[in-house]
């Protein structure tokens, strides 16, 4: 799993950051975890391309999360893309992107399906699932998304396969964890030849939203927690006001979620790169693997 982080400024882009938009990468396809205004673009500078994107994912309906989608369909249709694209969204979505369909011109030469979410979910898609859980960011309905990749085989015994005859042309059906039968009619299992599961990685973004229980309950134990640091602890009272969190506040919803790292986003327009540098070195004070994201940034998990 790969994630880039397309987008990480708040609801006014700068010059540096973007609208929110985040692309998680997996064996030959990528999904976006919201996709404010100018998520196209982005994509394009990631390198990422439009051919491999198969799911969308809205946290809310506010403007600075969502209005990327319909250039991006325009784009998409341009380009004669074929492949049908799923979009995951609070309800409402539907209804604007009908009215953007018959009022512009939108009409998407592929299959566009909406699945609009009212209550908490997951979505099996067998390599990864996904998990939509409310989050509280005022009287807007709000989602937290979970990413869960599937486990994956255990390391392959290439010794113990010698060792039990198992011909070179047998060993992928092992790795697909079915027996088979050797030569000299001995039957492989596939515990006998692979290692213990290896644990697929755990990544959960928390969108706009104040601390929240659920957003600790989903995140226990994640490889990456993203969570939204709209403003420094000298600002809790403008936090608390608009549904947001602080540097300080996402650092404490990470220590008790015992994440393995912490990414920052969603910065209010008022800070610069040098206060991002003062804020990551704050941040790390309080939780030593948090740091800020940056537009463009891409981090392996």
């Amino acid at each position: 799993m790969k994630v880039i982080f397309l987008g990480t400024g708040g609801a006014i882009p700068t010059l540096e950051r973007s609208h929110p938009s985040i692309a998680v990468f997996f064996d030959g396809e990528y999904i976006l975890l919201d996709a404010g205004e100018g998520t196209q673009k982005q994509i394009m500078k990631s390198g990422l391309g439009f051919a491999r994107l198969t799911r969308i994912f809205i946290s809310h309906l506010h403007g600075d999360h969502f209005l990327g989608l319909f250039p991006l369909i325009q784009t998409l249709s341009l380009l004669r893309r074929k492949k049908r694209l799923e979009i995951y969204s609070p309800v409402g979505l539907r209804d604007v992107l009908h009215e953007l369909v018959s009022k512009a011109y939108l009409q998407p030469r592929f299959e566009l399906e909406v699945f609009e979410i009212d209550k908490d979910c997951c979505f099996d898609f067998g390599k990864y699932e996904v998990s939509m859980f409310h989050v509280f960011h005022g009287d807007t309905e709000t989602f937290g998304i979970r990413v869960k990749e599937a486990d994956k085989p255990g390391e392959f015994d290439v010794k113990k396969a010698d060792e039990l005859g198992v011909p070179v042309t047998f060993r992928g059906l092992l790795q697909k964890g079915m027996a088979i039968k050797t030569p000299s009619g001995r039957i492989v299992f596939p515990q006998d030849v692979m290692g213990p599961p290896r644990k697929g990685k755990l990544l959960v973004y928390s969108s706009d939203t104040r601390p929240c229980k659920t957003v600790i309950h989903n995140a226990m134990g994640a490889d990456l927690l993203i969570h939204d640091a709209t403003f420094r602890d000298d600002l809790k009272d403008r936090a608390e006001k608009t549904g947001h969190s602080t540097v300080g506040e996402a650092c404490e919803i990470a220590i008790k979620a015992r994440v393995k790292k912490l990414a920052l986003t969603h910065f209010s327009a008022r800070y610069k790169n040098v206060d991002l540098d003062k804020i990551e070195k704050e941040a790390k004070s309080l939780f030593n693997n948090a740091f800020v994201a940056k537009d463009l940034l891409s981090v392996n998990l």
